[in-house]
């Protein structure tokens, strides 16, 4: 019987089980590579393509993105509410904290509530250290190497990409520790600064103790908010380094991020005010609906709600990465 015209074709191929086999091979190689090769062919100039591409990431492998969420990113936000909780539900955890934010303020404690804000943060910062060193860096660590395997073509194993996190972990711990030097003298400063030159300006007789500190704070805060982003946002940048190139970590990849964000900061800035925004609206739905006694069965929710975004922060941060190290950023 004769084939018709358009399926005359099909004759010309071969059929023996070898032919077949590699048929089959090399489609399943295009497969794999062409997830490699989508970065070489986009060019990510804003922050739009960025989070697009992000976007993109998360829904190719969900499932391992999720486990991450769960398993990995959870103990952090959990910590968090928990500290939340109990600075509503227990206030005499703060008097004591009350008593060193005073004695470092001294008399500035009367011109704003910055001895209860400082004393909170503190309890949060105890209550939520060890989860952020332990957890949050494997979460890290992990959410770096599966799109670092999405993007290479490998396919995605837990327990792989478990052991490479453990192995990096402590290049992260030291990166961390470096950022965390580096916010604590910018924080010193500021204080020093805010205590010491209001007094100098009321020893000159320029003004007032209380007009004097409220100027310092209104000159000096703009740029202590620049400076502490840019801190944070090139420590994100290094944990990525730290876990992506092996020769990275500690105070070098601090400075390898700092050089990869030059000209390209306004990306970089406009990415994690919005993953800041995030994690502010999850922490006021926390406060407003589970402290205050009103819907204690949404907490497990905003806890998943918390890591979702802490997942979506470190893969806009990778692929924030390699746009930069494959030129698609252009600089501003």
């Amino acid at each position: 019987m004769k084939l018709p015209a358009d399926l005359q074709f099909l004759t010309t191929i071969p059929h023996s089980p070898n032919f077949l086999h590699s048929s089959f091979s090399s489609l399943d190689y295009m497969a794999r590579r062409r997830t490699t090769q989508i970065l070489d062919s986009l060019h990510l100039v804003n922050t739009a393509q960025i989070l697009k591409e992000s976007i993109r990431v998360l829904l190719i492998h969900p499932t391992h993105f999720n486990s991450i969420s769960i398993f990995l990113f959870s103990p952090l936000p959990i910590s968090l509410f928990i500290s939340h909780f109990l600075i509503h539900h227990f206030p005499t955890i703060l008097p004591s904290t009350l008593k060193i934010t005073d004695e470092l303020l001294g008399q500035f404690y009367l011109f704003l509530p910055l001895p209860k804000l400082l004393s909170e943060t503190i309890v949060h910062i105890i209550i939520c250290f060890p989860s952020s060193i332990t957890f949050s860096l494997l979460g890290r660590a992990a959410t770096a190497q599966a799109v670092s395997d999405i993007y290479n073509g490998i396919n995605l194993n837990r327990r792989r990409i478990l052991s490479r996190s453990l192995l990096a972990w402590v290049k992260l711990l030291h990166t961390s520790f470096w950022e965390f030097l580096i916010v604590l003298s910018l924080f010193a400063g500021f204080v020093v600064v805010l205590a010491i030159l209001p007094k100098i300006l009321y020893a000159c007789g320029i003004s007032s103790t209380a007009l004097g500190f409220w100027g310092v704070l209104c000159v000096l805060e703009v740029p202590f908010c620049v400076a502490f982003a840019h801190i944070v946002v090139v420590g994100n940048l290094a944990r990525v380094l730290s876990v992506l190139e092996g020769e990275s970590g500690g105070f070098d990849s601090l400075m390898k991020g700092k050089r990869l964000l030059e000209g390209r900061r306004q990306v970089a800035f406009s990415m994690a005010l919005l993953s800041n925004v995030g994690f502010r609206v999850v922490e006021c739905l926390f406060e407003f609906r589970v402290c205050k006694g009103n819907s204690p069965w949404e907490a497990p929710i905003l806890v998943s709600m918390y890591s979702a975004v802490l997942v979506w922060d470190a893969v806009v941060t990778v692929v924030f990465y390699y746009a930069c190290t494959l030129g698609g950023l252009e600089s501003f």
